[in-house]
């Protein structure tokens, strides 16, 4: 059961099976699609253009309850047994032991009481590995120079470009595929030399990744399966 629970051109709060969910509604002048997240138990955020109706989030809403009602039990129990840490892209179900993390054939081992810390600092490590020899690899194939490279965990971005030409990566961006994370790469490299998000600016990430706008849409379809 799906219902609003204040009627109103602006839609506040809704009712699936007996949980009421807060909305938080984002309305982008350049949106084509309707993007939603779910971060904090019971509350959904959703981002679209600015005349999308009212009938048609509830009709979006409404196509994803099953995976609101799951990824709202995940956030209240992170890292159960039988679901998915994700790698390069790859699913790797959770077992739990009392050893060390170890990713193997398809699973993930890892100790319950620590869940949380030892997968972070499995993405810390495996970013740490990774990560700057594609950028390297992007740097040098773009004509472009950095002066710094810094690695911090983050819920929403994945990356970030200071003024300064510092670059930062989310040690996140390694549950992505090795072509998203390219491009992630690719388009904070691209703020060395815009530092925005222009024409000028798509123009030069299209020269390097062509399908750019594709990645970016495969990107923000596979956030919605990414739950720990």
């Amino acid at each position: 059961m799906l219902e609003f629970l204040f009627p109103s051109s602006q839609i506040s709060s809704i009712l699936i099976d007996d949980i009421s969910f807060e909305i938080k509604h984002t309305k982008r002048k350049n949106m084509k699609r309707i993007v939603m997240r779910i971060e904090r138990q019971n509350e959904i955020r959703i981002s679209s253009a600015t005349g999308i109706s009212r009938k048609r989030i509830h009709a979006f809403i409404c196509a994803q309850k099953e995976w609101i009602l799951s990824r709202n039990r995940t956030l209240e129990q992170p890292f159960l047994q039988g679901s998915v840490l994700y790698h390069f892209g790859q699913e790797h179900i959770i077992e739990y032991h009392n050893g060390d993390f170890q990713l193997h054939e398809g699973h993930v081992f890892i100790n319950p009481v620590n869940a949380k810390k030892h997968s972070d600092d499995f993405y810390k490590s495996s970013a740490r590995r990774y990560l700057p020899e594609r950028i390297e690899y992007w740097r040098e194939k773009m004509g472009l120079c950095f002066s710094g490279l810094n690695f911090r965990l983050a819920k929403r971005r994945w990356g970030s470009c200071t003024a300064k030409g510092v670059i930062t990566l989310n040690p996140y961006v390694m549950k992505l595929t090795p072509t998203m994370i390219d491009y992630v790469i690719v388009h904070e490299l691209a703020h060395l030399r815009h530092l925005n998000h222009s024409k000028d600016f798509y123009a030069l990430v299209e020269e390097f990744v062509p399908d750019y706008k594709e990645v970016q849409m495969q990107i923000n379809e596979f956030s919605l399966k990414i739950i720990n």
